[in-house]
């Protein structure tokens, strides 16, 4: 049996899911048809007015898509450690959601490792190493091993979203 067996039964309740992956320089995203089906994904880099710019893009790819879930990062949760200022842009993007009579779904760093973990992915390279194994149009996405003194690669987000969406398939039930 493989991973996506389960999450394919899971597919059938949500027909598209926009995962949000906010940083301090933007967010990463990832758009998913099923776990399998990877239809669009990128980073948005935001230099000025970066919460409002932001919740504009954010608002384009849900007008643009129509996604009938976002899933975001708990940052409540264990293992989160975002800023002030990206807590608040989670929140608001959860609210940009709800006005649009989008499902929102979170999971905190904790939940997300718990289900790489089972796949023998603790850190954030081995799950992107993961996900690029998994689907293999993100491979060439796959930044680097980041040494201590590097700062993390901005494609290190996409991943994140990526990871979100999946998480989110694996828990559905």
């Amino acid at each position: 049996m493989s991973l996506f067996t389960n999450m394919r039964k899971s597919a059938k309740n949500h027909k598209l899911v926009l995962a949000i992956d906010p940083t301090t320089r933007g967010f990463g995203f990832a758009i998913f048809e099923g776990p399998q089906k990877p239809i669009d994904w990128g980073v948005k880099d935001i230099r000025r007015n970066k919460d409002k710019m932001c919740l504009l893009k954010v608002k384009e790819l849900i007008d643009f898509y129509r996604p009938d879930v976002i899933v975001l990062e708990d940052f409540t949760g264990k293992g989160s450690r975002r800023c002030k200022r990206i807590q608040k842009l989670i929140i608001e993007i959860g609210k940009l959601a709800l006005n649009n009579k989008i499902r929102v779904k979170s999971f905190s760093q904790a939940k997300i490792k718990l289900f790489f973990s089972r796949f023998d992915a603790k850190t954030k390279y081995q799950i992107a190493s993961k996900i690029a194994k998994w689907l293999p149009v993100f491979e060439n996405r796959l930044p680097p091993i980041r040494k201590p003194w590097m700062s993390e690669d901005y494609r290190m987000a996409i991943f994140d979203a990526v990871s979100l969406a999946l998480t989110y398939y694996y828990f559905q039930k």
